[in-house]
């Protein structure tokens, strides 16, 4: 059965700074990053923020060059140009209001301040992209 949803969505394509190996990107990404956020926004936090890691295999020079011995398993696609990232985020908020209750909170002045230097410790953040979701439907059993 096809269900739609009602809430409001943004999806991130994060990318880790070169000089962390993935597993330190995603360490502090869950430990320091998250925690940060939460502590700022406080109530406004995403109902559900969703962390997907892009599977990665060990295979000698067949990675890009951030990953040269750490390529991902691409399925279908161009592995170079079309996968430049290390996870998908989504973040799930009641409406629209909310979302934009919590942008609104993470551009204040200190908060913004706090949120980028510690991005700057583990993004790369020129390479950091998101976007609205639009309409969502789901199949279930």
């Amino acid at each position: 059965m096809i269900q739609a949803m009602k809430e409001y969505s943004v999806i991130l394509f994060i990318t880790r700074k070169p000089t962390l190996t993935t597993e330190q990107f995603r360490n502090h990404w869950e430990n320091v990053h998250i925690p940060l956020l939460q502590d700022i926004t406080g109530h406004l936090f995403p109902k559900l923020f969703t962390r997907r890691y892009l599977a990665r295999t060990e295979r000698q020079g067949f990675g890009g060059p951030a990953n040269r011995d750490r390529p991902l398993l691409v399925l279908r696609g161009n592995l170079e140009t079309e996968f430049d990232f290390d996870a998908i985020a989504e973040m799930t908020f009641e409406s629209e209001k909310a979302f934009h209750e919590f942008y609104k909170c993470t551009y204040e002045a200190e908060a913004a301040r706090k949120l980028a230097a510690d991005e700057d410790s583990f993004l790369d953040p020129g390479k950091t992209k998101t976007v609205v979701v639009g309409d969502t439907t789901y199949n279930d059993k």
